[in-house]
Parts: C-alpha cells; sequence; structure tokens
C-alpha cells in the first residue's frame, strides 16, 4: 500500500503537465478593465441625460436613480455573456444592443412608469426611461465591439 502511494505521487510529480498549444492571442485573452471602462461610459451617458433633465439633484428619487443606473450597467455584461454563449458569438450584432436596451431594461420601464403622478412627473419618467435606453444600448454596442472578434 505504501509503494502504490509512493507510485502514484512519484508520477504525478514526473508527468508534464500540458498546455494548451495554442498560443493566446490579445484578443482571446479576458479584458475586465474594457469590460469596466464600458460599462462606466454607459452609465456615464445615461447619467448625463438624467441631471440634464432633473433641476433637484439632491432628492431622493435622483440618487436612487444614480445608483440604479450604476447597478443595471453594471448588470447588463453577465446577461450579454450568457447571450454571446447561447448564440455562439455575437451574430446577428443588433441583438446585443436591443436586449441591453429593452429586455433588461423592463423592470426599469416598469416601475418608472407607475411612478409618473407619485413621484415622478410624466416627462421625469420619460427622460428616466430614454437614459436608461441610451445606456443599454450603448453597452450592448460596446459590448459588440468588444467582443466581435474573440473566441468563446
Amino acid at each position: 500500500m505504501v509503494f502504490g502511494l509512493w507510485s502514484l505521487v512519484f508520477m504525478t510529480k514526473t508527468q508534464p503537465i500540458p498546455k494548451d498549444p495554442r498560443p493566446k492571442t490579445e484578443d482571446q485573452r479576458p479584458n475586465a478593465m474594457k469590460l469596466v471602462s464600458i460599462s462606466f461610459i454607459s452609465w456615464l451617458v445615461g447619467l448625463l441625460l438624467i441631471l440634464s433633465r432633473f433641476t433637484d439633484i439632491s432628492s431622493a428619487s435622483v440618487t436612487s436613480m444614480i445608483v440604479t443606473a450604476l447597478l443595471f450597467s453594471l448588470a447588463y455584461a453577465p446577461s450579454l455573456f450568457w447571450l454571446r454563449q447561447r448564440m455562439g458569438g455575437c451574430k446577428p450584432a443588433l441583438l446585443f444592443p436591443l436586449a441591453s436596451a429593452v429586455v433588461l431594461n423592463l423592470p426599469v420601464f416598469l416601475i418608472e412608469i407607475l411612478a409618473i403622478g407619485r413621484t415622478l412627473a410624466p416627462s421625469e419618467a420619460l427622460a428616466c426611461i430614454v437614459a436608461f435606453l441610451l445606456m443599454g444600448t450603448v453597452f450592448g454596442l460596446g459590448f459588440v465591439w468588444n467582443y466581435q472578434n474573440t473566441a468563446l
């Protein structure tokens, strides 16, 4: 029994670990900073639209919309990675901005529509909906631009 364990340890130490023969190019390496940059840029675009519309920036609803926009801009990535895996790549390219702009923002749209007359004026709710649409579109376009030529 001791001999069997010793030979197992010896075999694992002497056997070379097989490496992937394909060299990784720069496009195939995951680059989280590009993804964070795309997310941050999309958030800034949405933030500029939200701040250009609202006059009272210190209100609780504006602050919560800014935080929600940041969280949603970070939540687009896992969904688009899943869609990319499902589709086998970034084709058709129009599907990714459409998914991040419309489908993933449906809860926000519903909340904004229900908040009309309670906490938001109709023009403010529409501005917030347009901001989230724009933010999702920018993120989807950036995602396709960044991952269209990379391997799955």
